[in-house]
């Protein structure tokens, strides 16, 4: 076997085996955002996490906003939108808030789960399966 069909062979599995992660995410986001009650979230406070280097052994600070929202029946929750970053001013005032209209304590804040995870997926799929078909011909020198 030559050397650029063992090339696109490996990209092409390994499309494959992204496959499926993309599918799923893909599918759960839609599933969410067409299924699930939205509401505005407001931002009410800030949860702290400390995280350690492995490489310096120096710990920092890490941030994540809790978002406060309301259900149709006028029932308050809160919600730590689980996306960490090491600065207050970056977050946002308001987010929208995905809850399940029966349990509207399962809650999934908007942008990042729902939109960029399954895109960058996606994307890496398809770069997977595009390399995988130019590489499939012998380069011609």
């Amino acid at each position: 076997m030559n050397k650029d069909k063992l090339t696109s062979l490996l990209f092409f599995i390994i499309g494959i085996i992204l496959l499926f992660p993309s599918i799923f995410l893909t599918f759960r986001s839609i599933k969410i955002i067409s299924s699930y009650e939205t509401a505005q979230g407001k931002l009410v406070d800030f949860t702290e996490k400390w995280k350690k280097n492995k490489d310096t052994e120096e710990e920092y600070l890490l941030y994540a906003p809790v978002f406060e929202y309301r259900d149709n029946i006028g029932k308050t929750y809160k919600i730590n939108s689980g996306e960490y970053s090491n600065n207050k001013a970056l977050s946002t005032i308001t987010q929208k808030i995905y809850y399940k209209k029966d349990h509207p304590e399962i809650a999934v804040t908007g942008t990042f789960q729902l939109y960029i995870v399954p895109s960058i997926a996606v994307f890496f799929c398809l770069v997977c399966f595009i390399t995988a078909y130019i590489c499939r011909k012998p380069a011609i020198i």
